[in-house]
């Protein structure tokens, strides 16, 4: 069993959680692990493709213990508050909402594994797609203190306000 924690719950999801959940995951980890505990999981689930281990590696952000795994070992098991679905728009093979999460948001990007590139094409894709996570989930982290410093100073208001 879980220990408690004051952490918010957030699971990233994707097809196969090969290469865009894994790095919303490190990303998220990274950025600010103190506040979110996170996971990440596929519906589909491969192994962590290489080119996602290289660039997330080139900027410092390595996906250390982290592997390729179903987003069956949570169903039922596991509550999330949040549950972020990371997908392009026209996948249909994509998790649309996710039993035990609070809230669901959608972080679209392209599926860098899905295209038929050359060599050098597909790296440029796993990089740009990493680039676009990370912006996410920095929008994604400050956006979250700020509607926490929001209630936080709309309590102190109405508690003075007496």
């Amino acid at each position: 069993m879980r220990e408690h924690s004051n952490k918010v719950r957030v699971i990233c999801l994707d097809r196969e959680n090969s290469a865009r959940s894994q790095m919303a995951e490190a990303f998220l980890r990274h950025l600010d692990s103190e506040r979110f505990e996170v996971c990440s999981g596929g519906i589909e689930p491969l192994d962590i493709h290489p080119l996602t281990r290289q660039v997330m590696t080139e900027i410092g952000v390595p996906l250390l213990d982290q592997a390729g795994k179903s987003a069956q070992l949570y169903f039922g098991k596991e509550a999330f508050q949040v549950a972020i679905m990371i997908s392009h728009p026209d996948e249909k093979e994509n998790p649309r909402l996710f039993p035990g999460a609070l809230r669901v948001e959608r972080w679209p990007n392209e599926d860098p594994l899905a295209s038929k590139l050359d060599e050098t094409a597909r790296l440029d894709l796993f990089r740009r797609v990493r680039d676009r996570i990370q912006v996410q989930a920095q929008t994604w982290i400050t956006a979250q203190k700020d509607a926490e410093t929001g209630v936080f100073s709309a309590k102190r208001m109405m508690a003075g306000a007496h």
